[in-house]
């Protein structure tokens, strides 16, 4: 059968043994697909197994009774998941502070909106948020700089990854009983350098405020395990931080 039969059939049968027979006659589409993405910054095979991915779905979702052929089909969805696995990954590579940040945008944008009955603006978000105007953009446009390369032919230099200028960043004002975002950069920043169980310690005591017997509950600890462990954290914390924020 040819690749056009051989979908149909899938259509019909969902046999495994079509599927893959199917996923081995396409991989010169997939090829010819990844030549669009040719100059993004990652390796080729992992691209091709998201390609893949792609193309699995396309099998699964193709209705043969609309008349259009397999391969029309299937290339926009082939491309659209390598965008996403890109966009993904760039994404991944931001800082901490830039992702918390950029949610509590989205979250004070749904806020504003529902309290003023239409979008707000710039400066009503920079006042809702105690961030400078200049700040919000600067996330923003790296989000929208993120969104942009993960179009096809977007990629004209791999290695132009979209950072935010922390500098930027900074408080409108002094707010009681919150540290400013500066300070918070600074911090975000200081944890991620901590490892995995120092950062779930932190997290637990800290931000969410439980008790050492709580934490040590959560984990499987004894609650001296806990105390010495945290006054661990605290000072490597101390020891990677670029400066003092409390």
């Amino acid at each position: 059968m040819n690749n056009e039969q051989l979908v149909a059939d899938y259509a019909v049968t969902r046999s495994p043994a079509s599927l893959d027979q199917i996923v081995r006659d396409n991989q010169r589409l997939l090829h010819h697909v990844l030549k669009r993405f040719a100059t993004a910054d990652e390796p080729y095979e992992d691209l091709l197994q998201v390609a893949n991915l792609g193309l699995i779905k396309a099998v699964q979702r193709f209705d043969p009774s609309k008349g259009v052929r397999f391969s029309t089909y299937a290339v926009p969805l082939i491309e659209g998941e390598v965008r996403h696995h890109l966009r993904d990954s760039l994404l991944l590579r931001q800082p901490r502070w830039v992702k918390r940040v950029y949610r509590e945008i989205e979250e004070a944008v749904g806020v504003l909106t529902r309290r003023l009955d239409r979008p707000p603006q710039l400066s009503e978000i920079a006042a809702e948020l105690n961030i400078s105007e200049a700040g919000i953009l600067e996330v923003l446009n790296v989000y929208a700089r993120i969104d942009l390369q993960g179009l096809p032919g977007s990629y004209t230099d791999g290695g132009d990854r979209p950072v935010v200028d922390a500098a930027e960043v900074h408080s409108l004002h002094l707010a009681s009983f919150s540290l400013p975002i500066e300070d918070r950069i600074t911090l975000y920043d200081a944890l991620d350098r901590l490892s995995a169980f120092e950062r779930k310690l932190i997290y637990l005591l800290f931000f969410r405020e439980f008790t050492q017997h709580e934490v040590a509950a959560a984990l499987g600890l004894t609650q001296k395990k806990v105390s010495r462990e945290s006054i661990k954290a605290l000072a490597r914390l101390k020891q990677v931080m670029t400066r003092r924020v409390f």
